[in-house]
């Protein structure tokens, strides 16, 4: 009797531990408001968001906007950002959060750009990014995009670390900034 008991609460035990963790990556998806990306979606260790898409941060960034020509760069900060300074070959698509009236990403817009591009959705990968980890607004887009608009989770990046960081990594870095025309726009270049 023992025995059965030991091997049902092993058993018990097992399940659990096997859909909890499904269970609360389930509770952490969803459009977050600005400072509310939870804390484990930070962490440098964390490669993918519970919806699937995978999560970049600066290393490859660099590597894809060297090798990648296959990528469509979507800026979800505001035009005044944009004009700043952004990645190389980027399209601005404003996004805040679903319905807001500030933005001009939309399953629409997010099309023409990769027909503009020369890319197709069903090949083509779509890395979003902002302002920088913390940042809601390429969290989001990344979350509809898959969960919404039909995008498979394979196809959609999530850039965290943000043009911020690529601009902060190609000014301290010499062999990056002697070829800082691969990582950024003309503006960010005028940045260095």
């Amino acid at each position: 009797m023992r025995q059965e008991i030991s091997g049902l609460f092993f058993a018990v035990t097992f399940i659990l531990s096997s859909i909890l963790p499904l269970w609360t990556q389930q509770a952490d998806a969803g459009e977050v408001s600005k400072g509310q990306i939870p804390k484990d979606h930070l962490a440098t260790s964390y490669k993918q968001l519970p919806w699937g898409v995978m999560i970049w941060d600066v290393p490859e960034a660099v590597e894809h906007l060297k090798n990648d020509k296959n990528v469509l760069w979507v800026d979800t900060r505001p035009q005044s950002f944009f004009n700043q300074g952004t990645v190389k070959n980027a399209v601005p698509l404003v996004y805040g959060k679903k319905g807001h009236a500030t933005n001009t990403l939309t399953p629409e817009s997010l099309t023409q750009a990769l027909t503009d591009k020369g890319l197709n959705k069903n090949t083509a990968t779509i890395a979003f990014f902002c302002q920088g980890p913390a940042c809601h607004r390429s969290y989001n887009a990344a979350y509809t995009a898959v969960t919404e608009w039909g995008y498979s989770p394979d196809k959609i990046t999530w850039f965290r670390a943000g043009y911020p960081h690529l601009l902060q990594e190609v000014k301290a870095n010499a062999k990056l900034k002697r070829r800082a025309k691969r990582y950024l726009s003309d503006a960010g270049i005028r940045q260095l």
